[in-house]
């Protein structure tokens, strides 16, 4: 980023996955990124009922977010921030299905309504599977991480210079649940699911990726045949049980 003087660049992992309607859930981050971080503080508003009058100078998701972190296996709310609501979002899985790393922890998404994005200033993210950065952070990264320090895994490091600590300034750091970029499980043998963890045994007889409704490596083969009756892992249980 910094040696080919990128202005933004959005960071992926090897084994990314995301609903194939992406285009249209990062139109709508887009906004929401803006907006939280212009409005006033400790408000929660409804991203359809914002106008944008003025274009941001630089990038569609606002001007002025360190780190937009698209991808993760869960996150929290910074106390005191905005929530943007993206209702009504066909993509977004119920709170039911939304998978995190701490199963144990509870979802914020489970105080909204059925498919609700949300996006806020983020707190305790956890996994890289997708993020971006501006010139200026990643220059402060690699300044802060790179040069003065390299004791945690880059998550960890990631979310301490998000909070402002091990010596750093606090940063302004966007995040979203869902999530719009997960970890694809392939068939297989579960032992190659991680590098860095200890390796699982068994075998895994169908791949899927948590937290994403239309995968697109779940649907490559209907995606190559232009076939657009796409499989759907967290089909809605909502509405069967109204009926």
């Amino acid at each position: 980023v910094v040696e080919n003087n990128w202005t933004t660049a959005l960071i992926f992992e090897a084994d990314v996955d995301w609903d194939v309607r992406v285009r249209n859930v990062l139109t709508d981050v887009a906004l929401a990124s803006e907006a939280v971080m212009y409005r006033r503080q400790h408000s929660t508003v409804d991203l359809s009922e914002l106008s944008f009058p003025n274009t941001p100078p630089v990038s569609p998701y606002g001007d002025g977010w360190d780190i937009l972190w698209l991808g993760h296996c869960g996150m929290q709310i910074k106390e005191g921030s905005n929530i943007v609501m993206i209702k009504n979002d066909e993509t977004a899985p119920e709170a039911q299905f939304v998978h995190t790393w701490n199963s144990e922890e509870k979802s914020p998404l489970e105080n909204f309504p059925p498919h609700t994005r949300i996006v806020f200033q983020t707190d305790d993210c956890v996994c890289s599977i997708a993020y971006a950065v501006t010139q200026k952070s990643a220059r402060q990264l690699l300044n802060s991480l790179g040069l003065h320090r390299l004791n945690n895994p880059v998550d960890i490091m990631l979310r301490e210079w998000c909070a402002g600590m091990e010596g750093d300034d606090p940063h302004v750091c966007v995040g979203i649940l869902p999530t719009v970029f997960a970890s694809h499980r392939p068939p297989g043998s579960i032992a190659g699911d991680s590098d860095i963890g200890t390796p699982g045994e068994g075998f895994r007889d169908r791949g899927f990726t948590q937290n994403i409704r239309w995968s697109v490596r779940m649907n490559m083969d209907r995606i190559l045949r232009a076939d657009a009756d796409f499989e759907d892992q967290f089909p809605d249980t909502v509405a069967e049980e109204l009926e």
